[in-house]
């Protein structure tokens, strides 16, 4: 009886095989790796029959391959081999437009899309080239033809973006491709359950219009590890919409980023339904505006994140730098107020010229927030109150709500938060008396206003900090022995109209 069982599993095995192991070169199909003929119909081809025979693996090798759209269908691995790159079309119109894209964003045109498909693969050692150029705006330029920076690059009301969509689709796995120069978003995955994206480069300009690099919106038990990411939007965000499910059981680590907006983050003006159970970890976030952003704006709750095991740096050239921050507000005067409740951020070290913002509009909530074992090196000392003059920024305090946290001189503001707890924070601030040269930036952008400021450098210390100005926070203690003021003027600590404890 066993060896009947025997022979019955081996050829189960052997039959499934040939349905799977087999691999359709698209060069069967008639593409040319040239970089001119438009191989759209050749690739899709070998997809489709992939797909007809039950699944297999279609291989692009040596060469520049020019597409459209491509549609990836269930059980079909897409394998783009070292020496071959995928490069999108110059040309709007080789573009399939789809019926979804809710913003400027998130267009309906893409280079690869899967779509309520299951068991899809993208891999290879090869290049997804979005021809991201093509659909950039004219940019600025100085005497020699080169861009002028800092300048965000504006995109062309058409765009290829997000390049790579996968849509309601379940088992997808995104693994060693490098893809570059998107046209907006490169990698988005939308109501998706179970996805890895794993060893992905991603590489952009840092001022290229809107690039985020890896979008998770609405999604469940996604893994991303292991990846490159330079861009200039943010490297990795998880968002939900209005037209998206809640956003389950997400975690990022082993990753190193660059980036002139946000490193990590959740949410913003996409926050319209509830995330849970977020981990980021074990990642390195070079030249950020803000290494770690978790915002609410649109009545969604989040729940159980924790953050560790976190190097950054702010040395951005852009006005208001947060190593991280926290934030609860209205999109709208009209938007509901949600909250943010058991964050725990640990381990985390961040050199920086500007504070960790942790705000919550009244009638929202921010609740059970550790900030433990935090390190803050200061180059130089920026002083928010210098700009505040016309800021406006969606992503930034509001001053109307936080008259007296947006300008705080402190290297952690917090204000309207239940149950803080912040224990061994230590601050180097800056040794000298100018600012050193790395940090010396010309010119400095304003998000939301793109107004250009030129700051003055002759001092490390535009204004003297404290260790943490507090208020309105109730419960939770503040527990920093090893933290000082950046001057004997300042207080460690400035805490008004709180409950808070201050252990020593």
């Amino acid at each position: 009886m066993l060896y009947k069982y025997r022979f019955l599993l081996i050829t189960l095995l052997f039959i499934n095989i040939p349905l799977h192991a087999q691999t359709f070169n698209i060069t069967k199909f008639g593409a040319k790796g040239d970089g001119k003929t438009l191989n759209t119909k050749a690739i899709q081809n070998a997809i489709d029959k992939a797909f007809q025979v039950g699944g297999g693996s279609v291989v692009i090798n040596n060469g520049t391959y020019l597409s459209g759209t491509i549609f990836l269908k269930s059980n079909v691995t897409l394998r783009i081999e070292a020496g071959a790159t995928l490069l999108g079309s110059p040309n709007i119109a080789d573009y399939k437009e789809l019926t979804w894209g809710h913003n400027r964003d998130r267009q309906p045109y893409h280079l690869i899309v899967a779509d309520s498909t299951e068991n899809v693969t993208i891999e290879g050692n090869g290049i997804i080239d979005g021809n991201g150029l093509a659909f950039w705006a004219d940019y600025e330029k100085d005497a020699s033809g080169n861009m002028v920076v800092p300048r965000w690059i504006r995109p062309k009301d058409k765009k290829i973006s997000p390049l790579v969509e996968i849509t309601r689709s379940r088992n997808i796995n995104v693994r060693d491709v490098t893809v570059k120069t998107g046209g907006g978003w490169n990698l988005h995955l939308f109501n998706c359950d179970v996805a890895k994206v794993r060893g992905v480069n991603i590489v952009n300009s840092l001022y290229s219009p809107n690039s985020d690099g890896i979008d998770i919106t609405g999604c469940n038990d996604v893994i991303v590890s292991d990846c490159y990411i330079k861009t200039c939007d943010d490297a990795i965000c998880l968002k939900t919409t209005a037209d998206s499910r809640e956003c389950h059981r997400i975690t990022v680590t082993n990753c190193v980023i660059e980036t002139l907006c946000v490193g990590l983050k959740m949410g913003c003006v996409e926050s319209n339904k509830d995330m849970t159970d977020v981990t980021f970890s074990n990642c390195i976030i070079n030249n950020s505006s803000r290494a770690i952003g978790i915002y609410v704006k649109d009545g969604a709750v989040y729940d159980r994140i924790t953050i560790s095991n976190v190097t950054a740096s702010t040395n951005a050239p852009l006005v208001f730098n947060r190593p991280l921050q926290i934030m609860v507000n209205q999109l709208k005067d009209t938007s509901k107020l949600g909250g943010i409740r058991n964050v725990a951020v640990s381990n985390f070290i961040c050199e920086t010229e500007g504070r960790i913002l942790l705000t919550c509009q009244e009638g929202g909530f921010i609740e059970n927030v550790i900030l433990r074992d935090i390190v803050l090196r200061y180059p130089m000392i920026e002083d928010p109150r210098l700009y505040l003059s016309g800021s406006g920024s969606s992503q930034f305090p509001k001053t109307k709500d936080h008259p007296e946290a947006v300008g705080a001189h402190a290297a952690v503001v917090a204000e309207n938060i239940k149950n803080l707890v912040v224990d061994n924070l230590i601050i180097d601030w800056p040794s000298g008396s100018e600012t050193p040269k790395a940090w010396q930036h010309p010119e400095r952008i304003e998000n939301g206003t793109a107004r250009i400021h030129k700051p003055v450098y002759s001092k490390a210390r535009q204004a003297e900090f404290s260790a943490v100005w507090g208020n309105k926070l109730s419960g939770g203690y503040i527990r920093i022995p090893l933290a000082i003021s950046s001057s004997t003027e300042m207080p460690v600590t400035k805490i008004e109209n709180s409950t808070i404890k201050l252990i020593e």
